[in-house]
């Protein structure tokens, strides 16, 4: 039963975070000793608040914060973990600097976004030598390490999770409303996730289903401009922007479609629980989301940045409910057989016991 700690240094709150706590809280629901070390002041860390794992604040922004890797070691040192999971960029310094300095404890890394890994002396260092493993939430991002030269006995693939039976269809109160088709989209409010994409389609799926609205949730730097342009498309009494919302489910279970127009897209938290919730998906076919999304089968893939291909991927579905419900239901069934909660947890054990085995790949 190894024992872990956990690493985020992320200061606002997304998919990364809610897979980085939600690991931390099933591990300790399974009786496995678990610790976690967020930054200060942090979204994350106002949520590890409410519950009862041992957590420290620590000031991780980065490679240039020497005093955070020696705070960390020195905690590392005291808790002597079987593992050190870190989840995001910005806290993979430190954690490397502590894990060493600490005895050389096993340091495992979860890469979710699709940008490419740095390709410098440094970069290499860490990904080659001081890494055990890193987790690639998709086959796109495990692509982009092997090109950036990691070698692939460093690489495993394992998705991202979601609780299906939280996200149960049948457990909610929401229902889609026939008379008024909504599209919903979730996400943080930032240009890779392309909500201005979604916001130029509008137009375009309003000259054909006139009664559909649009529900933008999340918050961001974009917010400011994407209202602007939502008031130069005239679109204002269509869009609704529902800021950030605490329960995802009261949000997206009256949605007939889910949209996702990302630019970039390492896996895609929010379409796995849209899939979770029986919603069909309209995505961009780009990175991750071509491995969720099967197109013509779960939902529809689009091309990015394409305005009126998403346009005619949402009118689509909306226009046709009865292809949209079987698509929302294999994608439910999708999402219990591949992405589950429990079965990813599996999974991640059982690279745990590999590293700690010695397994192809580990640093001596």
């Amino acid at each position: 039963m190894p024992s872990t700690v956990h690493i985020d240094a992320n200061r606002t709150w997304g998919g990364g975070q809610e897979q980085s706590l939600g690991l931390a809280l099933a591990l300790a629901e399974r009786g496995h000793p678990t610790a976690f070390f967020a930054q200060s002041g942090s979204a994350l860390a106002a949520r590890l608040s409410s519950t009862r794992l041992p957590w420290e604040a620590l000031p991780m922004r980065g490679a240039h914060q020497p005093r955070a890797a020696l705070l960390l070691a020195r905690r590392l040192r005291r808790l002597r973990p079987d593992i050190v999971h870190c989840h995001d960029s910005a806290g993979q310094a430190p954690a490397a600097f502590a894990a060493r300095r600490a005895g050389r404890l096993p340091l495992i890394v979860t890469r979710r976004t699709a940008s490419p890994p740095g390709r410098g002396p440094l970069h290499q260092h860490f990904y080659k030598s001081l890494c055990a493993r890193i987790i690639c939430v998709s086959q796109a991002v495990r692509q982009q390490c092997l090109a950036a030269g990691i070698p692939p006995t460093r690489l495993v693939v394992i998705p991202d999770f979601v609780d299906c039976a939280h996200f149960d269809p049948d457990a909610l109160p929401g229902r889609p409303d026939p008379a008024h088709p909504l599209v919903v989209t979730v996400g943080r409010l930032s240009r890779e996730k392309g909500h201005d994409v979604l916001l130029r389609s509008v137009p375009m799926v309003a000259a054909v289903v006139p009664q559909a609205r649009f529900r933008i949730c999340g918050t961001g730097p974009e917010e400011g401009r994407l209202r602007q342009l939502t008031d130069a498309l005239n679109i204002a009494d269509r869009v609704d922007f529902a800021g950030f919302v605490p329960d995802i489910r009261v949000a997206v279970a009256p949605a007939a479609v889910f949209a996702m127009p990302s630019r970039s897209e390492g896996l895609g938290v929010a379409v796995l629980e849209a899939m979770a919730m029986g919603k069909p998906v309209v995505a961009s076919d780009v990175g991750g989301l071509r491995e969720s999304v099967w197109h013509g089968e779960t939902g529809l893939r689009v091309a990015p940045e394409d305005p009126q291909a998403l346009a005619e991927g949402l009118v689509a579905l909306l226009c046709d409910p009865a292809r949209a419900s079987r698509m929302g239901a294999a994608g439910r069934a999708r999402a219990v057989e591949r992405y589950d909660r429990a079965r990813i947890v599996d999974r991640i054990l059982a690279l745990y016991d590999e590293v700690l085995a010695g397994g192809p790949g580990c640093p001596v």
